[in-house]
């Protein structure tokens, strides 16, 4: 009877200092990545949490998941952000294989970020179950962002070896398939990649121009 008072007695302190002092949430975006819109356009973003574990294998120096939604409309945005060498190549179809998603239909696609030429993105679909999401991602450092993840390193490497620092950012957008409608989906998930590819790099911009957060 004693040990299951005190087992009683655990567990109840145990949950109220979990009350008093809640998990920090690590996908919230604490450094750079705070200054990431909170609305692209009409898209206006929700915070979301991250499995710790997945957050100390990217080993990421900030990070930010946030739910966007326009009207019944959803899309998903990761950010990860690298610096000082950290060259956070983050490979996203390892870490849908390893929840359980099939791949399908590799390819690349164009997006308006008011470039002359645009900007290249990877892009995927991942199924598990009859459940489908379209993926696209790219990553971006000073001067370039690409699809590449070879050319992201490098660049990062000749930053580091010029200027004794450096930076990068993982960026991928998704949206689920509903109702079978893929061409939706896309549309959705190119149109706030446009919104995206536009307004983060003077959040990078400003982060370089005032130094380590």
């Amino acid at each position: 009877m004693r040990r299951f008072l005190a087992a009683v007695l655990l567990m109840g302190l145990t949950a109220a200092y979990v009350g008093l002092h809640p998990p920090a949430n690590l996908a919230l975006g604490r450094g750079v990545l705070r200054a990431v819109p909170a609305a692209f356009g009409p898209w206006n973003g929700t915070e979301l949490s991250f499995e710790d574990a997945v957050v100390e294998e990217l080993k990421a120096d900030d990070l930010l998941i946030r739910r966007y939604q326009r009207g019944s409309q959803k899309v998903w945005l990761c950010v990860v952000y690298h610096q000082n060498r950290r060259y956070g190549a983050h490979d996203p179809l390892l870490c849908y294989e390893s929840q359980g998603y099939l791949i399908e239909h590799r390819d690349l696609a164009h997006v308006a970020d008011g470039s002359p030429g645009g900007l290249e993105v990877n892009t995927f679909l991942a199924d598990r179950k009859g459940q489908r999401r379209v993926v696209w991602y790219w990553w971006t450092t000073s001067g370039l962002s690409t699809p590449d993840a070879g050319a992201f390193r490098r660049r990062m490497a000749v930053i580091g070896a010029l200027d004794n620092r450096s930076w990068g950012a993982f960026v991928r957008i998704e949206s689920v398939v509903a109702d079978g409608d893929l061409d939706a989906a896309t549309e959705r998930v190119r149109e706030f990649s446009t919104r995206v590819a536009r307004d983060l790099p003077p959040v990078f911009a400003a982060a370089v121009r005032n130094g380590p957060s």
